[in-house]
């Protein structure tokens, strides 16, 4: 009989083990909220199928442990979590718990009173709020706990997101009084970035650049994401809805997708980097591809496949502003400085959701700081842009100015040219014709030398209707086309005058020069030419363009009779030559001896 009776003891011992060992959190004072995290037993139940009198059978009971947090955080994980803990009210108040964390898909709290009587609250966003006990953002939960007793508590949790779970007990004022001002942050926050998005939407609509219309999207989607997650939508918006826990990796996911088409956009990087676009498009088909497997309820491992692909994306978005800005954009660097930010705080936001780093106020809130602070930091790039966009139309509008004025100079040098060259060599043919016809018969000799002028000056023509022709349609700043014209020019004069010449000009860098300049470098070319042909009675000619200290240099050296400089007329074009030289802000130096040759030199600054 004694064996009978103390075996019976010893089951009864063994059976509640669990209740001898639990560590008793009891509350003196109803003054402030009262963390419990680490005064609470865990036990992570990987098979979810165990119900309270499976976790209270001994073989279960005893792998509870003390939680070493101060919020549990568990990551997102297909298990159910199971926590404990017992309570004594030495208060003269009601207690209620609250549960931290608004996004959890089942709560379910067991209380066992001192008769063992057992009760059952259910909570969790597939819960209408109205059937709450209180209708607030977080889970406020009447813990049916009068002054002066004690009861054991068994909390069920399970959720498709991470399951963190702070937990703090206190009266019911305590609660809404300590969550008044954390409130008003959260206002704060959704107000700035709904501001933001108005603000940008108006220039979107005004400019109808699609990096605005990205930015209002990525905006709206990080204040959707955090709006959901804080509970706040449930409170306000949705609050009947029984399938808004799928809203958390729906906004991540657009938060992410609107993100990298706004960094593409804004970086203009397919410019910098032409790979960016299809790896982009690569992390927008990932992360499209996690989020259906996540709505059609694969569980946490398609949840943990999106956190970590928009992981990576947000330091691929990092590496090429860092890349772009290493080219000279100053978009990038700002860019570059508001993503920093924003990445730091995502560390640290994903690093608690991981359980890497502990949940608390700050790690729990750090994506709210970075993600505000980004937004007013790429609304001064974007400002920045706007400034940028007006100088460049303004730059765009002077240069079709400038282009329409050099049109107007271009006119005006046709109808010059064409009045006073063209004009008067037609003028002499037509003159030299009617005396050619009035001599025919009375000295054929005179007619057949008039005949040669009036060849002589056809060809002239000819040869300044095609030069006029070929400078009008001439709108390229490469100056090798120019060198082409100067190469058929010199031979289409020397080679029938049995003239030698040297033509250098192969080490040339790439020169741009506008077409005026090049225009009048080419006529002052032409009439040094012409002037070899007609009057230096040459027999060589070395031309050479080089460039030295940021200046084109042209040098025209003949061998022929040359002239004395102090005696010559103003005549053969060397007025002319030395003005076009000063239109072009050039110098030209020409120098000559009797039997010497003559040096004609000229050089133009220039920007390489």
């Amino acid at each position: 009989m004694k064996k009978l009776l103390f075996r019976c003891f010893l089951m009864i011992l063994l059976g509640n083990s669990s209740v001898f060992a639990q560590r008793k959190i009891v509350i003196n004072s109803s003054d402030h909220p009262f963390v419990i995290g680490r005064q609470i037993e865990v036990f992570e139940d990987k098979s979810a199928l165990l119900d309270l009198k499976g976790v209270q059978a001994p073989g279960n009971d005893a792998r509870f442990t003390q939680s070493i947090q101060i919020n549990p955080n568990f990551g997102v994980t297909n298990s159910v979590v199971w926590s404990r803990f017992k309570l004594v009210n030495n208060t003269s108040d009601k207690l209620y718990l609250e549960i931290g964390e608004p996004v959890m898909d089942s709560i379910t709290i067991y209380k066992i009173d001192s008769s063992n009587k057992i009760s059952i609250t259910k909570a969790g966003v597939y819960l209408p709020s109205n059937e709450r006990d209180l209708h607030t953002n977080f889970y406020l939960i009447d813990l049916k706990l009068q002054p002066n007793e004690y009861a054991t508590y068994y909390m069920r949790l399970q959720n498709s997101q991470p399951i963190i779970f702070p937990l703090r007990v206190a009266a019911l004022p305590v609660f809404f009084e300590d969550n008044h001002p954390k409130d008003l942050l959260q206002g704060f926050y959704l107000g700035l970035m709904i501001v933001m998005a108005i603000f940008n939407f108006f220039i979107f609509w005004t400019v109808r650049s699609r990096e605005y219309l990205y930015y209002v999207l990525y905006v709206l989607s990080f204040a959707g994401f955090f709006a959901h997650n804080k509970g706040i939508s449930q409170e306000f918006i949705w609050g009947q809805a029984v399938w808004v826990n799928r809203f958390s990796p729906l906004f991540l996911a657009f938060t992410m997708i609107f993100g990298l088409l706004f960094a593409e956009s804004f970086l203009n990087a397919p410019r910098y980097i032409p790979v960016t676009r299809r790896i982009t498009r690569g992390f927008i088909i990932l992360i499209a591809l996690f989020l259906f497997f996540n709505i059609i309820g694969l569980g946490a491992e398609s949840t943990k496949f999106l956190n970590l692909t928009s992981f990576f994306a947000v330091f691929y978005i990092l590496v090429v502003a860092i890349l772009i800005w290493l080219e000279g954009s100053l978009y990038a660097l700002f860019f570059l400085i508001a993503w920093s930010t924003m990445l730091i705080s995502a560390m640290i936001f994903i690093l608690q959701l991981s359980n890497a780093l502990p949940s608390d106020y700050f790690t729990r809130n750090a994506l709210q700081v970075g993600s505000g602070l980004e937004v007013v930091l790429l609304s001064f790039g974007l400002a920045y842009r706007i400034n940028a966009y007006r100088q460049e139309t303004e730059n765009a509008q002077n240069e079709v100015i400038k282009q329409l004025q050099e049109n107007e100079q271009i006119r005006n040098r046709i109808a010059r040219d064409l009045h006073d060259d063209i004009g008067s060599t037609l003028s002499s043919i037509g003159i030299l014709s009617q005396v050619a016809e009035n001599q025919v018969l009375n000295s054929p000799v005179s007619v057949k030398d008039l005949l040669k002028k009036i060849t002589d000056s056809s060809q002239k023509v000819q040869r300044s209707l095609s030069d006029i022709v070929w400078t009008t349609r001439h709108t390229s700043d490469n100056f090798s086309e120019l060198l082409v014209k100067m190469r058929e020019f010199i031979a289409e004069l020397f080679e029938p005058k049995y003239i030698h010449y040297d033509f250098k000009a192969d080490d040339l860098p790439d020169i741009k020069l506008s077409p005026t300049k090049q225009y009048h470098l080419y006529l002052i070319f032409k009439e040094a030419i012409n002037n070899i042909v007609k009057y230096a009675d040459a027999s060589e000619v070395k031309i050479e363009f080089f460039v030295k200290d940021n200046h084109l240099l042209m040098t025209i050296c003949d061998d022929g009779k040359g002239f004395d400089e102090k005696t010559v007329k103003q005549g053969n074009g060397l007025g002319n030559m030395k003005k076009r030289a000063e239109q072009m802000t050039g110098k030209l130096t020409v120098t000559s001896k009797p039997d010497c040759g003559t040096s004609i030199n000229f050089s133009i600054p220039l920007i390489l």
